[in-house]
């Protein structure tokens, strides 16, 4: 039991590290980095729903959501946990800027 909800503490945490660091900083780029590594995994369904509604390459929605989607989403996985292993890694050196745009996942303001 302890250890159940000291594993759901810990992932309650890492939902909150953006709240926790606003500006550009040495706390941001370490948030950022840790909740891209732990939430990148949200990409595949994201990029299904994505492309699902885009109907891209003439191909019907349903069907490209279901081919095309996955492995677009697991090629932005990928990406979105090479750069916050990135910045864990080098949270301390000083260029705090985000390098990959959108700076969150849920940050349904910014287009591809």
């Amino acid at each position: 039991m302890p250890k159940k909800i000291c594993f759901l503490l810990i992932i309650f945490q890492l939902c909150l590290l953006p709240v926790y660091a606003r500006d550009y900083n040495p706390l941001s780029k370490f948030a950022r980095g840790l909740f891209k590594v732990s939430m990148g995994w949200l990409e595949v369904p994201r990029q299904m729903v994505k492309v699902k509604e885009a109907e891209s390459h003439g191909i019907s929605g349903e069907l490209a959501g279901a081919f095309w989607g996955p492995l677009k989403g697991v090629t932005y996985f990928l990406g979105r946990a090479i750069v916050g292993s990135y910045e864990v890694a080098t949270f301390l050196i000083p260029t705090y800027k985000p390098l990959v745009m959108p700076e969150y996942i849920f940050a349904d303001d910014y287009d591809e």
